[in-house]
């Protein structure tokens, strides 16, 4: 019996030490915990922005023409509609944005 009460003091004390020598190895006695690093904001900073599209639209077009204009400023309108209900980041929604508001504008131009 003191065989045995002999080893499991000794497994005890082995553990003891194995458990306060790795806990306090890699911090030291005089450790602070561990301090976060400061989150900064996301940065208001834009990238160049690329130049704006152009598209002259001649004051002077005859009926056929106007009519195949507009249709077609149509169709670059409902694609840009149709991308921008995809997951863009913010970024190219605003670009999305401005270019479906300066067709827009042009059919309007036209009056259509």
């Amino acid at each position: 019996m003191k065989e045995g009460s002999a080893l499991l003091v000794a497994l005890l004390l082995a553990v003891g030490i194995a458990y306060w020598s790795d806990h306090y190895r890699l911090r030291g006695w005089g450790a602070r915990p561990p301090v976060a690093e400061p989150v900064f904001p996301p940065s208001a900073a834009r990238p160049p922005s690329a130049p704006a599209e152009h598209l002259e639209v001649a004051g002077s077009v005859d009926g056929a023409a106007r009519v195949a204009l507009c249709e077609e400023l149509q169709e670059v309108i409902l694609g840009v509609d149709a991308a921008l209900l995809s997951p863009q980041s913010p970024a190219a929604i605003e670009q999305l944005a401005a270019r479906r508001r300066m067709y827009v504008e042009k059919r309007m131009a036209l009056g259509c």
